[in-house]
């Protein structure tokens, strides 16, 4: 699953840097972030209660950063397990690049999961997992710059509408199909 994004800050680059590695900003950030620890700079761990669909998972996380190159970007690779409901990996690359007086923050991230979230259906994942990077770095740049734009496409609020009640549709008939399927 490929997802990204890219904003405008009207902050310098480094303020950004600064708040993109605060552990206190992150957590209050991350949907459902329980907690978050900073083990030392560049590891952190945190546990972070989500939901994909009818599947209510409370995630162990450990998030590494790499390929450091302060303050133009870094990599944030991270594995989550959920107990039974499975587990989800992936990375964030993150870029800052000066713009004028202010930043152009992109991320593009990949991510996979397994175990029980696999048995979902990849477009509702999907769809899930953009919802929760979107809000994630809609908040974080919120922090950074009350004033932060998106600049790439974003979908008009009915499309997202009609696709959340095709989501549901479909993960309703995935559950069923599973559950018929499983009790015989």
């Amino acid at each position: 699953m490929d997802i990204s994004g890219e904003y405008r800050l009207k902050v310098s680059r480094q303020r950004a840097w600064d708040t993109l590695l605060d552990p206190n900003t992150l957590y209050s950030c991350i949907p459902g972030c329980q907690s978050l620890e900073r083990l030392t700079d560049d590891h952190y761990q945190a546990r972070i209660k989500t939901v994909i669909g009818p599947v209510r998972a409370t995630f162990d996380t450990e998030l590494h950063i790499k390929n450091s190159n302060p303050p133009e970007s870094y990599r944030l690779e991270g594995e989550g397990k959920g107990g039974v409901v499975g587990f989800g990996r992936g990375y964030a690359d993150v870029t800052l690049n000066e713009d004028g007086e202010g930043t152009i923050l992109r991320y593009s991230a990949t991510f996979q999961v397994g175990g029980r979230l696999a048995q979902l259906g990849s477009r509702l994942v999907l769809g899930v997992t953009r919802k929760i990077a979107a809000d994630f770095f809609d908040q974080l740049t919120k922090r950074i710059d009350s004033e932060a734009k998106r600049l790439d496409q974003v979908s008009p609020p009915m499309a997202g509408h009609i696709f959340s009640i095709a989501a549901i549709v479909m993960l309703v008939a995935v559950v069923l199909i599973w559950w018929l399927g499983g009790s015989r």
